[in-house]
C-alpha cells in the first residue's frame, strides 16, 4: 500500500446532501463557514464569480467545466456578477420543493443568462484527516485544462452530475461511494501541482523515505516504533531520518506517532471499541498506560471522551450531515 493510501484508509467521509442549482442573472448565493466540511461547486454550464470570506484569496471567475473546492469550510459566495447581491443558501434550501430529499434542486434569479452548477459537501469530523486538511489552501480551482495529471477526475465529476440530474434508482449509494473517490482525486490533483520542494504533510508524501515512514506508522501504529527502528525501516541513518522527517512533516517522528495513535484511539472510542482493544491497537501494553497517554492528549479520560460524543438526541447524529451543507 502506498503512503497516501495508508494515510487515507481509515478516514471516513460523511456525505451531506447534494444541490443542483440553476441561476438566471442576476443571482447569488452565500454559504457560511462550516467547520470540518469540504464543499465544492462544479459549473456544468454558464459562468460565475466565487469570493471567499476572510482570506487573501482573490475573486475567481468560473466557467463551464470548472470545479472550485473549499476544503477548510470557509464562508463564501457564488454569483453571476461581482456586484450581484447573494441570498442565504440555507434559506434557498428550506424553500426548495423537496428540502428533505438527498438531492435538492434550486432555481433562483430572473430571466438573464443561465448558469447551472452542482454543490456538494462532505463532513469530515475524523481526527485522522486533520494533518491532510491543514496542508490545503482555502480554495482549490480545477479546470479541464490544468488537471491532466488526474485524467479521470473531470470524467468522474461529470458522472456525478449525471447521477444528480437523472436521479436514477440506486443513485444515493452511487453518490456516497463517489464522494470517497472524489476526495482522493482532489488530493491527488493538488499533490501533483505542488513544487518539488513543497512542504507540509502532502508534500512529505512526495519524499520516498518520509512517505515510507508515514505509511509504516499508519499501517502499523501498534508496533513499538522508535526513531532508530523507523530509520531502519526506510534505509536511513537515525540522525538523517529524524532531521528530514521533522523538516518535511513539521514535527519529530515520535511526536507524530503519538498524535496518530491518539487520533486513532479517538475514532475507536467513538465507534464503541472496548478499552482493552483500543490500548492494543494503539501500541500500549496496558489500559492504564493508554489511559494516561490519552488523558495527557485530550485533557480527559477515555471514558469521559466517549460519553461526551454520545448525542443526547438519537436523531442528532443522522441529522448532522444535512445541517452542515444546509447551514
Amino acid at each position: 500500500m502506498d503512503a497516501l493510501s495508508a494515510v487515507l484508509a481509515p478516514v471516513r467521509l460523511r456525505r451531506t446532501r447534494w444541490v443542483s442549482t440553476v441561476g438566471r442573472a442576476p443571482w447569488g448565493v452565500a454559504l457560511p463557514a462550516v467547520k470540518s466540511c469540504i464543499r465544492f461547486h462544479y459549473v456544468v454550464r454558464g459562468s460565475a464569480w466565487l469570493s471567499v470570506d476572510k482570506t487573501d484569496e482573490p475573486r475567481v471567475a468560473l466557467s463551464g467545466g470548472d470545479l472550485a473546492v473549499l476544503p477548510l469550510g470557509h464562508a463564501h459566495a457564488l454569483r453571476d456578477h461581482p456586484r450581484s447581491s447573494p441570498r442565504s443558501f440555507a434559506e434557498l434550501v428550506r424553500c426548495a420543493p423537496d428540502p428533505t430529499h438527498d438531492v435538492i434542486h434550486i432555481d433562483l434569479g430572473t430571466k438573464g443568462p443561465e448558469t447551472t452548477f452542482i454543490t456538494g459537501g462532505f463532513v469530515l469530523d475524523d481526527p485522522l484527516a486533520t494533518p491532510i486538511l491543514a496542508t490545503l489552501p482555502p480554495l482549490i480551482r480545477m479546470t479541464p485544462d490544468t488537471e491532466q495529471a488526474v485524467p479521470s477526475f473531470l470524467e468522474n465529476i461529470q458522472f456525478i452530475t449525471r447521477e444528480i440530474e437523472t436521479n436514477r434508482p440506486g443513485s444515493e449509494i452511487v453518490l456516497l461511494r463517489m464522494a470517497d473517490v472524489m476526495f482522493i482525486q482532489i488530493l491527488r490533483a493538488y499533490l501533483a501541482r505542488l513544487p518539488e520542494d513543497g512542504g507540509g504533510f502532502l508534500g512529505a508524501l512526495r519524499d520516498p523515505s518520509t512517505a515510507a515512514a508515514l505509511g509504516a506508522m499508519h499501517r502499523r501504529a501498534e508496533e513499538p516504533w522508535t526513531v532508530a527502528s523507523l530509520a531502519k525501516e526506510v534505509g536511513l541513518s537515525r540522525s538523517v531520518f529524524a532531521a528530514r522527517f521533522t523538516a518535511l512533516v513539521g514535527e519529530p517522528p515520535l511526536g507524530y506517532l503519538t498524535r496518530l495513535r491518539m487520533q486513532k484511539a479517538a475514532v475507536l472510542l467513538r465507534e464503541g471499541a472496548p478499552l482493552a482493544k483500543v490500548s492494543r491497537l494503539t501500541g500500549y501494553s496496558s489500559e492504564a498506560s493508554f489511559s494516561h497517554a490519552f488523558r495527557q492528549w485530550a485533557g480527559m479520560a477515555p471514558g469521559a471522551w466517549r460519553r461526551r460524543l454520545e448525542p443526547s438526541d438519537p436523531s442528532a447524529a443522522s441529522d448532522g450531515g444535512r445541517r452542515a451543507l444546509r447551514a
